[in-house]
């Protein structure tokens, strides 16, 4: 015969106690964390270069964000030139040409989110395989001996960077998939419908404006995925000595700087239009 089972239920707690015991909960965590950081035995120079990386990769991009509205940039062009082409899509109709060229776009994008991934799994690996023997850097001249555990933890930091590559790239695929519904609901495809005797460009009419916008956010997202890459390539940097980590930080911001607002690409861009600012 089965016994009966008596379930005792625990009372429920006031609020205000609930409240105390949820911010004391997350005051340990936050204790126990930064012990744990200190019995890696992190300098202040790797802090430093740390907040350093932050601050140039976070600092640049609201620098580029803002630069681009005054100045030429390869964004604030290619902003202009894919609002012409809306507009020419708008006149003339969507051609196979045209739904190529979108499609290329996107292709790009998805060969750097799978990239990521790969990327992703490597580094995992590698940090479920690390060890002292493993990852002996310090057998490098050139390289000071440092803890595993702080081994471990730039290795997540690249991680980590890789992650946001990998949600910027898919993010843009999407916003391309956008672009493909708009300008498919938008316009007329100029092979089917170029022989009718009321043809018209325009399928629907639609606020063009805001269709270039929705293609120049999906080219943004694709641009901080690979200014991620740039710095993941300074992070590396880091395995070697912070002050080289710092130099590399600096070196990306240069690159990255030269390449929107100096390269001559964007100088050819820029003459193309026949203008000598874009924003003029």
């Amino acid at each position: 015969m089965m016994g009966s089972i008596s379930i005792h239920s625990t009372p429920m707690l006031p609020q205000h106690e609930r409240i105390y015991r949820i911010f004391f909960d997350t005051k340990l965590l936050f204790h126990n964390s930064l012990s744990k950081l200190r019995a890696m035995d992190l300098s202040a120079l790797d802090i430093a270069s740390f907040v350093f990386f932050i601050a140039c990769w976070v600092g640049y991009t609201l620098f580029a964000r803002r630069a681009a509205k005054k100045v030429n940039s390869l964004s604030s062009v290619l902003y202009r030139y894919r609002k012409e082409w809306v507009k020419k899509l708008s006149i003339s109709g969507m051609s196979e040409v045209d739904g190529e060229l979108l499609a290329s776009l996107e292709k790009q994008v998805s060969f750097l989110a799978s990239t990521s991934l790969l990327i992703l799994a490597s580094l995992v690996t590698v940090l479920g395989a690390a060890s002292d023997k493993f990852l002996n850097f310090s057998a490098l001249s050139f390289v000071p001996e440092v803890p595993l555990a702080v081994v471990q933890l730039k290795l997540i930091l690249l991680i980590f960077v890789f992650i946001y590559a990998f949600f910027t790239f898919t993010w843009a695929i999407r916003q391309y998939g956008f672009c493909f519904i708009l300008f498919g609901s938008s316009f007329q495809t100029v092979k089917y419908y170029k022989e009718e005797k009321d043809y018209s460009p325009i399928a629907t009419k639609r606020d063009f404006e805001a269709v270039t916008k929705v293609l120049d956010r999906a080219a943004h997202s694709y641009n901080y995925g690979i200014r991620a890459y740039y710095f993941a390539m300074a992070a590396l940097a880091w395995f070697i000595t912070a002050y080289f980590f710092i130099f590399a930080c600096g070196i990306t911001v240069i690159v990255l700087y030269r390449r929107e607002f100096k390269s001559s690409s964007l100088k050819a861009l820029v003459i193309a239009r026949l203008v000598t600012n874009v924003h003029d």
